[in-house]
């Protein structure tokens, strides 16, 4: 989602809202036991961290994020790069190129595999073994990605009649095998959909995802992709563009100018704002780990917004 004029439309939408630094929010302690009670494989494996790289120099900016063990993987349009962070200190353990892809969003594999979406050009990626690899390229404008429950890939397009996609694999690596698999299609599921960033997946396999974009009116849908359908879930939401599941599989989206997080009760088709993340606005995506904490990535500059089960809130510079 990292256009010239969607970076635009969300700083002057940010500078409209007057959203300032401060510590933790009106919504404080209150994400635990919303939404709906599902189950999801936990996507914070335990993996050995390494000494962080001599170069600590950051990113202009970084869009997706996703958590994994005591790091944070990012992905960055504009460096073209995936970068691996240390959640405690921001310092930067791992850089990969990801060769014109332009990645905007990253996704944990049960394998411990990190996969990416180019929005550049459209290149599905993978790192694994300490090197990135293109398993297919898929068409530009590909940026939500994640794993559903039964080791399915599913990865979207942003933009009006948008497309859902999906790829098997075996548990994180693709299935053939990569080098069989280059230059096969990846299955549409789903076509004709609105605006979708970020989304999460229920331990039932449907998608929850935001949709309307940062300019909103916004609205959480629910997406099936073994019939293609979506339906909206609940509406009259902020302009909402990045949406995940914790680590029980409760769907939460982000207002990303204002730092709202919304909790999605799918079953009883409500909304509630749980915490509103003042330090780093306007963001891109967010993040949960194992133990509850929320990371969200800045949308214009290389910091990561870490908040605490109980709301207190900690800004990470990346390199730092």
């Amino acid at each position: 989602m990292n256009r010239p004029m969607r970076v635009l439309a969300v700083a002057m939408v940010f500078l409209a809202a007057g959203c300032s630094s401060g510590g933790s929010s009106d919504g404080a302690g209150d994400r635990a036991g919303k939404a709906t009670t599902t189950t999801k494989a936990a996507t914070t494996t335990t993996v050995s961290k390494p000494e962080p790289l001599e170069d600590q120099t950051p990113p202009a900016s970084i869009n997706g994020l996703v958590v994994q063990g005591d790091t944070i993987w990012v992905a960055s349009i504009k460096d073209d790069q995936i970068l691996q962070i240390d959640r405690e200190s921001g310092a930067i353990l791992q850089r990969f190129d990801t060769e014109g892809a332009g990645p905007d969003d990253v996704a944990v594999a049960p394998d411990g595999s990190i996969w990416s979406t180019g929005f550049v050009n459209g290149d599905l990626g993978r790192i694994d073994g300490g090197r990135y690899e293109t398993v297919m390229n898929v068409e530009p404008g590909i940026n939500p990605l994640e794993f559903g429950p039964d080791g399915t890939l599913y990865l979207g397009t942003y933009g009006p009649d948008g497309r859902l996609y999906s790829l098997e694999t075996d548990g994180g690596a693709p299935m053939p095998g990569t080098q069989e698999l280059k230059g096969a299609p990846a299955e549409v599921r789903a076509e004709g959909l609105p605006d979708i960033n970020a989304f999460g997946i229920l331990d039932d396999g449907t998608i929850v995802s935001p949709a309307g974009g940062v300019a909103g009116p916004g609205s959480a849908i629910a997406i099936d992709p073994g019939s293609g359908t979506h339906t909206t879930i609940v509406g009259d939401l902020p302009g909402v563009a990045a949406g995940t599941t914790d680590s029980d599989g409760n769907p939460y989206l982000l207002a990303n100018a204002t730092g709202e997080v919304i909790a999605i009760d799918v079953e009883a088709k409500t909304s509630k704002v749980v915490q509103t993340v003042k330090q780093g606005a306007p963001f891109d995506n967010l993040s949960f780990a194992d133990d509850g904490t929320m990371y969200l990535s800045s949308f214009v500059a290389p910091t990561i917004t870490e908040v605490q089960p109980d709301g207190t809130e900690r800004l990470i510079t990346i390199g730092g």
